[in-house]
């Protein structure tokens, strides 16, 4: 039970904060096997945690979700309708890691002897480079200086994120705060986007499930636990994120992302 508690308290912490949630689940399985407490797979325990998040953000931002679908009427007018511009630049953003997703996850081995290691280094690097696109460049934008070309490149850069430990939070904010956007948006716009993506995810976890899965038995105690607890965990901590970069800087994530990185190097030792 407690495993189970823990698995998903690091899928509400790590989704929406620019910490990577892959890598940290990564590194819990290596170290705790949720099957052998719960008899849930790690794939069918990430597909729920992931559940439990979705409906954490779309509980979270429900009104503005609400405006976004009920601008899809307009959406051949995005240039009188903010909610439908919004709604086209995150299709946008969203297309090349769908696209990304699906070609990398034919190379790319999670399970590989090497991934503790590239969680750490890409936990520290692009740590660094978050607090530099932080540190240094402007604070000015917001949703009216967003353009479509901004989009596709936020987009680009969302891909990084196919690599464990870089995090897609970490990535667009890295780059919105590159492009001159504020703090607050460049947060909402990145878990506004984290909605296809989740879904997304989720849709390719399912799909290489094992033909005879226990998944289809969807009412069952551990099932239900992780569900829940990653909806509350979430909502927490998108709140948490929210009210965080109103008043101060994403200086915090960055010297956790390096620690992070530096105790999984230490450990490897």
């Amino acid at each position: 039970m407690l495993a189970l508690v823990v698995f998903s308290l690091i899928q509400g912490f790590t989704e929406f904060l620019p910490i990577s949630s892959q890598g940290h689940l990564i590194i819990f399985n290596s170290i705790y096997s949720i099957e052998s407490y719960s008899g849930v797979t790690i794939h069918e325990a990430t597909i729920i945690a992931h559940f439990g998040s979705l409906f954490a953000i779309i509980t979270f931002y429900r009104k503005v979700i609400f405006g976004l679908l009920f601008s899809i009427k307009m959406i051949d007018r995005p240039d009188i309708d903010k909610n439908s511009f919004i709604l086209v630049n995150l299709v946008i953003s969203t297309i090349p890691i769908i696209i990304a997703g699906y070609l990398i996850s034919k190379i790319l081995d999670y399970d590989g002897n090497q991934i503790l290691n590239i969680i750490a280094i890409s936990s520290i690097f692009f740590g660094i480079v978050l607090f530099l696109a932080d540190k240094f460049c402007l604070r000015i934008k917001n949703q009216n200086s967003l353009d479509y070309l901004t989009s596709f490149f936020i987009g680009i850069f969302q891909c990084a994120a196919l690599i464990p430990g870089v995090s897609r939070s970490g990535a667009i904010l890295t780059i919105m705060r590159f492009f001159g956007f504020q703090r607050q948006f460049s947060v909402e716009y990145s878990n506004l986007l984290s909605i296809p993506v989740i879904i997304g995810a989720m849709i390719f976890m399912i799909t290489n499930l094992p033909f005879n899965s226990t998944f289809d038995v969807l009412i069952n105690f551990h099932i239900l636990t992780i569900f829940f607890l990653s909806f509350f965990f979430s909502i927490i901590f998108i709140y948490f994120f929210v009210m965080w970069v109103k008043r101060f800087s994403l200086f915090i994530f960055v010297i956790y992302r390096v620690s992070f990185g530096l105790w999984i190097l230490l450990a490897l030792i």
